[in-house]
């Protein structure tokens, strides 16, 4: 039977607070053990997930990440994942939600794995990364990315299904169907911001940007 875990990285700043609705959803679904970074646990939180995704063969991980690693926090610069551990990963079906996964996948040569560019999911984001395929990320306004995160959301929620999981190609065949569903709402119900062409084409790049492994 298979076995699902998710890694929810719930960070205290509120940054991955607007994924619960995916996590909500990812629960009904699949009806996974669910797991994240626990610092009023009397055990050992990172031992906690360690322990969950060894007995699981698929996983979702939903949290913060680089091109070299996932973090169980930001907020404590604590690493989850890198290279020095990256064998507990080995030979899992993963999709892992943060920014860079795709290039984390590469660098960690995993395989069975879907991972996504950059993601421009916070203010200190677009701050920080400025430009973004060329586009100014920068002038985000708080509504302009609470707009792009709800749009992610939607996106996921419409294309993670058990048959989608089971193909990746499915499953990135339905990600860009429902960004197009996406895309023509944010076209057509955001004209009064100033920056809707621009959260379309974020959008857009979101899909051109996920690697699969």
């Amino acid at each position: 039977m298979n076995k699902t875990a998710c890694i929810y990285i719930q960070e205290r700043d509120g940054t991955t607070s607007f994924l619960e609705p995916l996590v909500e959803h990812i629960k009904h679904v699949f009806g996974p053990v669910i797991v994240g970074y626990d610092i009023d646990s009397e055990d050992d939180p990172l031992e906690i997930i360690y322990q969950t995704i060894s007995n699981a063969d698929t996983v979702f991980f939903f949290g913060h990440g680089t091109s070299d690693r996932l973090y169980a926090s930001t907020v404590d610069n604590l690493t989850l994942f890198d290279k020095n551990n990256i064998d507990l990963l080995s030979g899992k079906r993963l999709f892992l939600l943060s920014c860079n996964s795709a290039d984390f996948v590469k660098k960690q040569r995993l395989n069975k794995a879907f991972g996504f560019g950059m993601l421009p999911t916070s203010l200190d984001d677009a701050r920080k990364w400025k430009n973004l395929h060329g586009i100014h990320i920068e002038d985000f306004t708080r509504n302009d990315i609470s707009i792009y995160n709800h749009a992610l959301v939607e996106i996921l929620i419409n294309a993670i299904t058990v048959d989608s999981m089971a193909d990746y190609f499915l499953l990135k065949e339905k990600i860009n169907f429902q960004t197009s569903v996406e895309i023509v709402k944010c076209l057509l119900q955001h004209k009064d911001n100033a920056k809707y062409r621009d959260m379309a084409d974020l959008l857009y790049y979101f899909q051109n940007d996920i690697l699969i492994q």
